[in-house]
């Protein structure tokens, strides 16, 4: 019974030994000093520590993150347009480059990626992870955002065999191209839960803060200059 009480004793010696040393030299250090810190001094430098240490952790994941993010964006908003080099002018507005369906693909690629490589623990796959995610949920948007567009423009989607879903109108057409650009929204939305997780409010807040705040009070001030 001594035996495993003396290891017991031990292990807990070492897992509050750094605590104790960390005491040590801060009464070491205040004794040469010659001055005395209150112990609230110590928690606020601490706070402050770690929140800076956020603020670095911020900084550092929008330095790799937002640049693959905004190049995919960009990236997804041509993409549709790309039935006119391949497959000619005739068959613009394709229904495969004008719809969710290879944002849908694309989902389900990215998720057998997350299948075989998601629980590893290595830092290059935690940022490959991130990337691929942020780069694809970008994608996604992107194309949802060309579609929404398109519902602006009298342009029918090409099927194959029968062309247009309902001849001598648009309607079908817009339809298709908005539940098409609200389900690549949808999967964008998912594919930046899937690769941000735990960041991913902070990064809707940084997003809010950066942009759609200062978009939205730009407008704001435009209705009111035109309103004068």
């Amino acid at each position: 019974m001594s035996e495993h009480g003396d290891e017991v004793g031990r292990i807990i010696r070492r897992a509050t030994l750094p605590g104790k040393l960390s005491r040590e030299v801060a009464t070491g250090a205040n004794q040469i000093a010659g001055v005395t810190f209150d112990p609230a001094f110590y928690e606020e430098v601490r706070v402050s520590a770690a929140r800076w240490q956020e603020r670095a952790g911020n900084c550092a994941k929008v330095v790799v993150l937002v640049p693959p993010g905004l190049f995919a964006l960009a990236a997804g908003f041509h993409f549709p347009d790309q039935d006119i080099s391949l497959l000619g002018i005739g068959y613009h507005r394709f229904f495969l480059f004008h719809s969710g369906i290879s944002i849908w693909m694309m989902r389900k690629v990215y998720e057998a990626y997350l299948a075989r490589n998601g629980d590893s623990q290595l830092l290059r796959d935690r940022v490959v992870k991130k990337i691929l995610g942020v780069a694809a949920g970008g994608f996604a948007f992107g194309v949802g955002c060309h579609l929404l567009v398109d519902t602006l423009q009298l342009k029918a989607v090409v099927f194959p065999f029968f062309g247009s879903l309902i001849d001598g109108t648009m309607v079908d057409d817009n339809l298709w191209l908005l539940c098409n650009a609200l389900w690549c929204f949808k999967i964008s939305h998912d594919l930046f839960a899937l690769a941000l997780g735990d960041d991913l409010p902070k990064v809707k807040a940084y997003v809010h803060r950066t942009f759609v705040k200062p978009i939205g009070e730009g407008l704001l001030d435009a209705v009111s200059i035109c309103n004068r």
